[in-house]
């Protein structure tokens, strides 16, 4: 029995810690900035680490937005469907995740340089969404992308809805052989950040639901390295 193609929704993470929520930046091994590197990509405000006044103000905005939601943990406690603020774990790379936050780690012509653009949601249309699939039959993943018929706003919604006709499209194309592993990254919001390494040394950090980021890293990281010459004999 041949097993379907599985896809799930996923784009580039984004900070959470102050200095860096909601922001991204895009490094080469020597991190500099390389978004003006990437071919066809349209251009963004470069990215900036907040300043004291910065994450102070993120801080305010952040208890603020509790306090408001207060009211409906408590009611929704009462009713026997418990919800809590999104928890975050623990810190791993302080370098990656506070004094900076990489999505895309490559150098010259490496892989991570070839992802689309439209896994950032800064540059795409907030209806549009992109989906990575793991197609086992023959040895393909892939990303897509389609416009979603969801009446909303991109505060309150990532999807949801059905395909727009005509508008699904196949972005990237990489054989599996290509992905070494992948692995949930703690210090994100319910642990839905997922890092993908390839071969060459480059990686991405990407992010989906907490059980969609479960599901590729379960999908992507055992990796498909290369096999270990035989011992030599004595």
């Amino acid at each position: 029995m041949i097993e379907e193609p599985r896809r799930h929704r996923v784009e580039f993470a984004s900070g959470t810690a102050a200095s860096v929520a909601k922001r991204r930046s895009f490094r080469d091994l020597e991190r500099n900035d390389i978004e003006p590197d990437l071919p066809d990509w349209p251009s963004r405000p470069a990215f900036r680490v907040r300043g004291f006044l910065g994450r102070l103000g993120h801080y305010a905005l952040t208890v603020v937005i509790r306090l408001l939601l207060l009211p409906l943990y408590i009611i929704a406690d009462a009713l026997g469907s418990p919800v809590s603020p999104e928890k975050r774990g623990k810190l791993e790379e302080r370098e990656n995740e506070i004094d900076d936050f990489p999505v895309m780690w490559a150098g010259e012509c490496q892989t991570a340089r070839t992802l689309p653009w439209q896994l950032d949601p800064s540059r795409r249309s907030w209806r549009t969404v992109t989906e990575f699939e793991v197609a086992e039959p023959d040895g393909l993943v892939r990303i897509w992308s389609y416009e979603d018929t969801v009446q909303g706003s991109r505060h309150l919604s990532w999807g949801g809805g059905g395909t727009v006709p005509g508008s699904e499209a196949l972005l990237w194309t990489l054989p599996r052989s290509e992905i070494v592993g992948a692995e949930i990254k703690r210090f994100s919001s319910d642990e839905s950040d997922f890092r993908v390494s390839f071969r060459d040394g480059s990686w991405v950090r990407l992010t989906s639901s907490p059980d969609g980021a479960q599901r590729m890293v379960a999908l992507l990281g055992q990796g498909m390295p290369e096999s270990d010459p035989a011992p030599a004999l004595p």
